[in-house]
């Protein structure tokens, strides 16, 4: 089982979108998907679920905030939560707008680690042990997670629990210029934990529970939703799709790097999405990937090309497994 982080500190390109489309695309070739809202915007579990199905998780607590509630209000540990199929091989641990009550307990917790005690291993670890206890109970392949766009300590606790992550991109100046963050604050995170970790280890902690290695790969980043003109981008955005590859391996892998990360050797390009346009939002609508509209929900030339972005998102998702795998940091591969 491996865990993917979305996670990029620009709103508005897009992420939950492509996440949900990459792993469906992977559920549609025989993996075992879990996607984790892990934002408290909660756009996954929009995007997911209808109204109803929504109002109904809430009030049977199947929530990921439900599962780390116990920790935060001091009566426990983290709790199981059934996740929601939503296909034969796909499932979603929702989201909710309190899991930011979450970054109250954190940075404490983040401090006692460093420190070596217990308490601050139990809450900076909470959220993979979460995710990894539910994701065990449906023989998950894939964790697929969605993070919201900051550098708060629940991004940090989860990006530390990922074997990867990708950055979702669009080519503008704001993206780029959010890249030397991303790297920043995650070589950051990683070098404290290793500090934690060390602390774990003089003093000889029993937990009780495996603790992550800290060490999420950035496996690459995807570029989407920019116009076209006879098959080309448009020229207002030429300018930032040529320098992405350059600010992608120095603000990134570079910063990475330097925090003892291994990192893919391919180029930080996994692939792009070009603008889908009406598709997207019809596919919101219906809460489904793209190329699963139907004819019905999707007429003539727009049924086609929805038919035709299957082929696409499984190719990225194809690309982005196979940079996990060069990178995996045990005997077990993954491969689709």
């Amino acid at each position: 089982m491996k865990t993917i982080a979305f996670y990029n500190h620009k709103g508005g390109v897009g992420k939950t979108t492509l996440l949900f489309n990459l792993g469906l695309a992977l559920s549609r070739v025989g993996k075992r998907v879990l996607f984790v809202d892990g934002d408290a915007q909660a756009n996954l579990t929009s995007v997911s679920l209808h109204d109803e199905e929504i109002e109904k998780v809430y009030s049977d607590r199947r929530t990921i905030y439900h599962g780390l509630a116990p920790l935060v209000e001091g009566s426990g540990d983290v709790a199981f939560i059934e996740p929601v199929q939503i296909r034969p091989a796909a499932w979603v641990l929702p989201g909710h707008i309190r899991l930011s009550v979450f970054e109250e307990i954190a940075p404490e917790g983040w401090t006692s680690a460093l420190a070596g005690n217990p308490r601050g291993f139990r809450v900076s670890t909470a959220v993979q042990r979460l995710m990894t206890l539910v994701a065990r109970s449906i023989d998950a392949d894939f964790i697929m997670l969605d993070l919201g766009p900051n550098v708060g300590a629940f991004n940090r606790a989860a990006l530390l629990a990922a074997d990867g992550f990708v950055i979702p991109m669009a080519p503008d100046l704001f993206s780029l210029t959010a890249l030397p963050s991303v790297g920043e604050s995650a070589s950051r995170w990683v070098e404290e934990w290793q500090i934690a970790l060390g602390a774990a280890q003089r003093r000889a902690l029993d937990l009780g529970f495996e603790l992550p290695p800290g060490l999420p790969s950035p496996l690459g980043y995807i570029s989407q939703q920019f116009a076209v003109y006879r098959e080309r981008p448009a020229e207002a955005y030429r300018k930032w799709i040529s320098q992405i590859p350059g600010q992608y391996d120095e603000g990134v892998v570079s910063a990475l790097k330097g925090a003892g990360v291994t990192c893919p050797e391919r180029p930080g390009k996994i692939g792009e999405v070009r603008n889908l346009s009406s598709l997207i939002p019809m596919a919101q609508r219906n809460r489904s990937a793209v190329f699963e509209l139907t004819g019905s929900e999707a007429r003539g030339a727009q049924f086609t090309r929805a038919q035709d972005t299957l082929s696409l998102f499984t190719a990225l998702a194809v690309e982005m497994i196979g940079r996990l795998d060069e990178v995996s940091r045990d005997d077990r591969r993954t491969s689709i």
